[in-house]
């Protein structure tokens, strides 16, 4: 990247675990000098043991940020905060409703500090909800957003996925929100504050479920590996599975000339006359039938010759390996906090500022002097 789109603008991060951390990372990654308002313990996601779970996710969300230690319940905190605040572009914060505020850190105080500033909290359920008060991890989220419900086997038990989706959703919006504000700020000069929810994130996620139900009388279910109001999904092979989607005619076509199942055809011959969704279950065996006798490697092949979108199911050890990955730098290496070393980091799939995986995360404070006393003589 020639030049960093954020290279004059400071961000202060008073976040913890997900969805702020990820945030600042975003902003980091384009230039952005991303600090860390940390509390003397540092950030609650801190690993405490190198190399474990926590501590490799905080270093996937934390590189290349500076670390600034703050006791925010003492004078001297509180009068370094306003140091900090005045020299700041973008307060970005995931601490809950009232956090910010008792600290010190609240919309209304730092507008008086630095009118200019953009704002965003990101919480659980925004500064104005009847459940603003209510603690909301990803879980919590997950279940009130339909993405549980929507997820699992149809006679199965709602299922959580495998990653921690509104926490990086929310995280995402939060640096929109961000973008939009430095935007607005140049047109006319002006801060902002943006009251961010998880569960409104999540909810935008929705797509037609909402008319669906409040309009045409539906209601979605969990359909397991298949794709609701589509034929796609996953399928059996001899060896894991697949995922299909011979979503158009002609791949349908394509698709019964390749298992050699030609009584597959009548169920669609064009777009206003395609009843599989109907009969799905009993198509789905006789492709199954298919699929069971044959490798991954097999049936993409020949899926591919006809083209029919076909793809094995990676795990995550195959996705690293994956010729796609390795050519767009989507596995990467930053050094370790604590010492010498590295952690494997996903890459990102935006352009990022050179030094973007060159420096890990700080270490709690590390940077306090440099930025509230960047004369090292001391003078003032």
């Amino acid at each position: 990247m020639d030049t960093a789109p954020l290279s004059d603008i400071r961000v202060l991060e008073f976040g913890h675990y997900i969805a702020g951390p990820f945030c600042g990372q975003i902003l980091a990654d384009q230039g952005a000098d991303v600090i860390k308002v940390e509390p003397p313990e540092g950030d609650a996601s801190r690993g405490t043991e190198t190399l474990s779970y926590n501590d490799v996710y905080f270093h996937a969300l934390n590189r290349n940020k500076r670390s600034v230690m703050l006791d925010l319940k003492t004078g001297a905190g509180q009068e370094a905060l306003v140091t900090l605040l005045r020299s700041a572009d973008v307060v970005v914060t995931n601490y809950a409703v009232g956090i910010p505020e008792r600290l010190g850190f609240g919309y209304e105080r730092v507008k008086e500090v630095n009118p200019g500033l953009v704002y965003v909290h990101a919480s659980g359920f925004g500064n104005d909800s009847p459940y603003a008060k209510r603690p909301a991890f990803d879980g919590i989220i997950q279940a009130m957003s339909g993405l549980v419900h929507l997820t699992g086997e149809p006679d199965g038990t709602p299922m959580q996925a495998g990653l921690f989706v509104p926490d990086h959703v929310t995280g995402l919006y939060a640096a929109l929100a961000v973008m939009f504000g430095l935007s607005r700020r140049r047109g006319t000069g002006e801060g902002s504050f943006t009251d961010l929810s998880m569960l409104d994130s999540m909810m935008s996620l929705l797509g037609p479920c909402l008319a669906e139900v409040l309009q045409l009388g539906v209601s979605p279910t969990r359909v397991g590996s298949k794709v609701r109001r589509s034929y796609a999904g996953t399928y059996p092979a001899a060896d894991g599975h697949v995922y299909m989607a011979p979503m158009t005619l002609r791949m349908w076509t394509a698709l019964a000339g390749v298992v050699d199942a030609p009584e597959l055809l009548p169920y669609f011959t064009g777009t206003a006359a395609d009843t599989r969704l109907e009969h799905r279950a009993d198509l789905d065996r006789v492709i199954e039938a298919w699929t069971g006798a044959h490798t991954v490697d097999e049936i993409v092949a020949r899926m591919g010759e006809v083209g029919v979108p076909c793809s094995p199911i990676f795990s995550v050890e195959r996705l690293v390996d994956d010729p796609h990955v390795r050519h767009r730098r989507m596995v990467r290496s930053i050094p370790l906090e604590s010492g010498p070393g590295e952690v494997f980091v996903p890459g990102s799939p935006l352009p990022v500022v050179e030094k973007a995986f060159a420096a890990g995360p700080p270490s709690i404070g590390e940077h306090t002097a440099e930025i509230l006393d960047p004369d090292p003589s001391g003078a003032t």
